[in-house]
């Protein structure tokens, strides 16, 4: 029998209630999750095993992957995008990974990779949005991430403590909807502003196409100053997310918001930067996009001396060199997070919706008879993972 609330009573907003959740101690989410169910395999024996999170009928997890199963899944308040596992700033620490809302996100959590327990749910503060990811800074003590603030628009940088996850500082992005970032060598902050606003009032709504700006910015992270900043002719391809090459390359996968289908599935899928700025990277001489492509990159890699990129709705994989060159492409349906392996010259693992993808060094992406070995997924892995350890 249903109960009415008061007359005065309101609905609690997600917001309230990760707050909520906080201050119980994670009691909620913490019940009732399924690790027992899904543990298959002794945490003393070397595997393989990918870190990422996943949805099960309407809720979603985040949890270790192995080829025999789940090790343990942890139950989460709403989706997740990026799980960054975090180095230790001192001895004798728990291994924990950061778990970062997909955006407009509401949450940050850390999670112990060892048995997938719930350490710490963070709510955002007032008026501040996730947009999905996190860098560690070199000492282990802080992380920033990619933020919004929900009055202007304007895209942050928000510099947190490691452990209890508050906000120590922020400062400008250099644009709007900052999303990936990633540490250069010479330690400045490189962060790609995809151009496009999202609102948790709004949802997944794009609120400014017309108006859409997208820059790779290079920052400061001590003072926050812009020391630099690129952008692509076209204002319709959205930056999303980085990998870096030995050399310094740094490429950029591209999602592509035109109107137009016709110019979405032209558009290009890479960009690069270099010592003479940044640009797109061509299709192959025939010139044309894999079918299906739609101008969406779902993620990138350095792995095998090629730059990889997810092809979501195409179900592809494809490769190309830090100068551009084609070097082919591997079928996956639904193709989404890359990881390398090892140092990254063993090859890379991809997430798809039916199945995983290892790819490893010695074989040719267009070859019919490679060796890649393929591992059936229960359920798709959501955008991204890290490779926790390999076997």
């Amino acid at each position: 029998m249903a109960i009415d609330p008061a007359p005065d009573a309101q609905p609690l907003t997600r917001r309230q209630t990760l707050s909520t959740l906080a201050t119980m101690g994670l009691a909620v989410w913490g019940a009732g999750q399924p690790r027992t169910a899904f543990a298959t395999t002794n945490a003393r024996v070397k595997e393989t095993q990918v870190l990422t999170a996943w949805q099960d009928r309407g809720q979603t997890y985040a949890g270790v992957w192995t080829p025999q199963g789940a090790r343990w899944a942890t139950a989460l308040p709403d989706r997740a995008h990026q799980l960054l596992p975090l180095t230790a700033s001192r001895a004798g620490q728990a291994p924990v990974a950061l778990v970062v809302a997909r955006r407009p996100g509401e949450y940050l959590a850390r999670v112990d990779t060892r048995n997938g327990r719930l350490l710490h749910l963070h709510p955002m503060e007032p008026d501040r949005y996730l947009e999905g990811h996190a860098v560690q800074s070199p000492d282990g003590k802080f992380i920033f991430t990619t933020e919004s603030d929900g009055d202007t628009g304007q895209g942050l940088i928000a510099q947190r403590h490691a452990g209890s996850l508050e906000t120590i500082r922020e400062f400008p992005s250099g644009g709007i909807g900052p999303h990936a970032l990633m540490w250069e060598p010479g330690g400045h902050l490189i962060v790609a502003n995809g151009g496009i606003l999202t609102l948790p009032e709004t949802g997944r709504r794009k609120r400014n196409l017309p108006q859409m700006a997208s820059y790779l910015t290079r920052l400061d992270s001590t003072s926050g100053r812009i020391v630099a900043q690129f952008a692509l002719e076209d204002p319709y391809l959205s930056l999303r997310h980085l990998a870096l090459a030995p050399d310094g390359t740094l490429a950029v996968a591209l999602q592509a918001e035109h109107s137009d289908p016709a110019l979405r599935q032209a558009a290009p899928a890479l960009a690069l930067l270099g010592s003479e700025g940044l640009h797109t990277v061509a299709w192959p001489a025939e010139g044309a996009a894999p079918d299906g492509w739609q101008g969406y990159a779902g993620d990138v890699c350095w792995a095998a001396d090629t730059f990889w990129v997810s092809a979501t709705f195409a179900g592809q994989v494809m490769g190309w060199s830090a100068t551009g060159e084609w070097r082919g492409m591997l079928p996956l349906a639904g193709a989404g997070a890359l990881m390398p392996v090892g140092n990254s010259a063993d090859g890379f693992i991809a997430g798809g919706s039916r199945e995983a993808l290892l790819a490893p060094t010695d074989t040719s992406a267009t070859g019919s008879a490679s060796p890649h070995k393929r591992y059936s997924l229960a359920r798709g892995w959501d955008n991204h993972g890290t490779l926790l350890s390999y076997l």
